[in-house]
């Protein structure tokens, strides 16, 4: 889902109700970001008048009443089905909280997941590689036969670490990514069946 500029416009209204003007840079180097990361870093420099838990329930609460607005990215759905097509297990692995990850499930309405790992789900969010070692192990798959399509930075760190194929698929062309295997414009454009015989 394109949902980064709708994170960004709740981060941003929530923040600067406790006096935190976010610069355009600051929001670009959150990309893929736990709310709790954030409010946790945003606390420190300033203290705000709210816990953290306060500050991420606020940030989820208005990106929900929003949550309608987000599109697909285009060409994803196509990419899911094209995957489905080849049998391949499919998981939504997610820095969001359980409450927005599940409503992006609704949203897509897509069959094809055979679950999703929530920041909720796991003792360490991205870019620890537990969220993506969580999903593997549910997939009853080893990580070095997992693929993973990431569109932050602190996603594409995390499936690196966990030893899986990175492909990075920036929502914005100007976000910069340690080493990854594959660095794309579309992740459509990729030999996925030649893909799938490597890591089988």
């Amino acid at each position: 889902m394109d949902s980064e500029p709708w994170h960004k416009r709740a981060i941003v209204d929530v923040c600067r109700g406790y006096g935190h003007e976010l610069s355009e840079e600051l929001c670009a180097s959150l990309v893929g970001v736990s709310f709790r990361d954030l409010c946790t870093q945003l606390n420190a420099a300033r203290p705000m008048p709210v816990t953290v838990d306060q500050c991420i329930d606020e940030i989820n609460a208005l990106y929900l009443t929003r949550v309608a607005n987000v599109q697909p990215r285009p060409g994803a759905f196509a990419l899911v089905e094209s995957f489905a097509a080849r049998g391949l297990h499919q998981a939504c692995v997610s820095n969001s909280g359980r409450e927005v990850v599940d409503a992006h499930m609704v949203a897509m309405g897509l069959p094809h997941f055979r679950f999703s790992i929530s920041r909720n789900d796991v003792a360490n969010g991205k870019p620890h590689p537990e969220p993506y070692l969580t999903a593997a192990a549910k997939l009853g798959l080893p990580p070095e036969a997992c693929a993973v399509i990431e569109d932050s930075p602190t996603g594409a760190r995390s499936a690196a670490a966990a030893g899986m194929l990175t492909i990075a698929w920036p929502q914005d062309p100007g976000i910069a990514f340690d080493a990854v295997d594959h660095l794309v414009e579309d992740p459509a454009a990729l030999d996925w069946d030649a893909l799938c015989r490597v890591r089988a």
